[in-house]
């Protein structure tokens, strides 16, 4: 029995009428017995193979369960993603075929595992490899299925825009986080020859290269007594936020202001409750398949590897807390994040030497995700941690992006326009232009408006 038997038999017995004569000859008990002894013994042994052995070669079921078929077949057939991973982190061969040219894609598409199909796609996997009966995985996946919708996105970016020349995308690092992150965040490269960026260092936290004095006194933290999962009105950390704005899943209310979205106290280390309460979502890091990839016009950008509800947490913006006066000194300001702080001194995050994932993320006219303050470790009004949450639905594959703000666009206009491609676009040449014309007409003075014929069309 192998994995390619096994699923030709589960989709007759779902009565699909083109597997139906390829079934298996095993007697039913026999195929129950056979799934079960490799789906968990086989799997376990795999992972303990790997586990243990640094073999750069493919990994090979022992037999008699041999039908060339790797661990990674298996792992497809029984839907681990997770297990999937690890082989392919192992080195495990993506595009393995067995005895019946089935790839580890073929395997996930025909049973629609749609975690694995997005993991092997992420990692490059060819949709457009035939099995011996002539199949590609496209060609066993459901039509409209959340596999065939992932397939169907693949092929679009692999085909690219118009007539413009094919350019297989390439993994070119596999986790640019080196494992700091709940996640791997991989990075691909199907525009350019330009390497994975390592002009600064990924970290998961800001950090402070000066003493910035935060109070970090635990005596100081206003704190819940809560005994529940803090979801009741009368934690006081909820109330600090006028609030608790996470719903059971972690994610923001439908109700909460994303204009002007109001600060979030999260449970702290001075609380009472429990640390898997309900109000502890950043704090607990990312935990939505992100990728850096290069894009067209906009350099290095990000987009979700998964399907992302309204009200998700992405990541946070990480990077250097510096003072406003240090900013004002530095040359490069692409990377800077204001604090906005109201009293006092003003404060900013600057990623360009250090930093997480969100460093990438591009400015969109029509933006999928919000910036929101949040405070955890402490309760420093002049030191909020920012982050991200996605304002709506995200697709898999859509670009990840937030409003920079016109203050940057004000400055930076001077020097570049926007390229986010948008109907909403306020910032690109074309609409720049249109500003210049409705205002020519206001002003009798045309000649000070600013030449727009010197702009470069790049995107920070």
């Amino acid at each position: 029995m192998d994995a390619h038997h096994l699923g030709r038999r589960a989709q007759a017995h779902r009565g699909d009428p083109h597997a139906a004569h390829t079934g298996c000859r095993c007697h039913p008990h026999r195929q129950r017995e056979s799934l079960v002894g490799v789906g968990e013994v086989g799997l376990a042994q795999a992972l303990s193979m790997v586990e243990a052995s640094s073999l750069p070669r493919p990994l090979l079921l022992p037999p008699p369960l041999q039908e060339e078929n790797i661990c990674l077949h298996w792992a497809s057939f029984t839907g681990s993603a997770a297990i999937a991973e690890v082989l392919l982190n192992a080195r495990c061969d993506l595009h393995a075929v067995n005895y019946h040219g089935d790839t580890p894609l073929h395997i996930a598409a025909r049973e629609s595992y749609h975690d694995c199909v997005l993991l092997f796609l992420s990692r490059g996997a060819n949709p457009e490899l035939r099995n011996k009966e002539g199949d590609t995985a496209w060609d066993l996946t459901p039509e409209r299925s959340d596999v065939w919708f992932a397939l169907q996105l693949n092929r679009k970016l692999r085909l690219g825009v118009g007539n413009r020349a094919i350019r297989t995308e390439k993994i070119i690092c596999r986790d640019v986080a080196r494992g700091y992150e709940n996640v791997p965040i991989p990075c691909v490269n199907g525009v350019d020859g330009e390497p994975c960026p390592e002009d600064y260092k990924y970290i998961s936290e800001n950090c402070e290269t000066s003493t910035m004095n935060i109070d970090r006194n635990i005596t100081h933290l206003q704190h819940c007594t809560c005994v529940d999962d803090c979801s009741s009105s009368n934690c006081l950390c909820g109330q600090l936020s006028i609030r608790c704005w996470y719903d059971k899943d972690g994610r923001l209310l439908q109700e909460f202001n994303k204009i002007e979205p109001p600060l979030i106290f999260e449970c702290n280390q001075a609380c009472s409750c429990w640390r898997n309460c309900k109000n502890r979502v950043v704090q607990s890091g990312i935990k939505v398949r992100l990728q850096l990839y290069r894009t067209a016009k906009m350099g290095w950008g990000v987009r979700a590897l998964q399907t992302i509800p309204q009200g998700t947490f992405i990541c946070e913006y990480v990077g250097e807390l510096i003072s406003d006066a240090e900013a004002d000194v530095r040359e490069d300001d692409s990377y800077l994040f204001d604090l906005d702080n109201k009293d006092g001194e003003v404060y900013c995050i600057d990623a360009r030497y250090y930093g997480n994932i969100s460093r990438f993320i591009n400015h969109l006219c029509d933006p999928n995700i919000i910036p929101v303050r949040v405070f955890m470790l402490h309760q420093d009004l002049r030191f909020p941690r920012i982050a991200f949450f996605s304002s709506r639905d995200i697709r898999t594959g859509e670009e990840l992006g937030f409003d920079y703000g016109d203050r940057f666009w004000d400055i930076k206009s001077k020097y570049f326009t926007c390229q986010c491609g948008s109907e909403k676009c306020k910032h690109s040449a074309e609409a720049i232009a249109l500003e210049q014309s409705r205002l020519a007409r206001l002003d009798p003075h045309p000649e000070l408006l600013p030449e727009l014929s010197s702009l470069p069309s790049v995107n920070p």
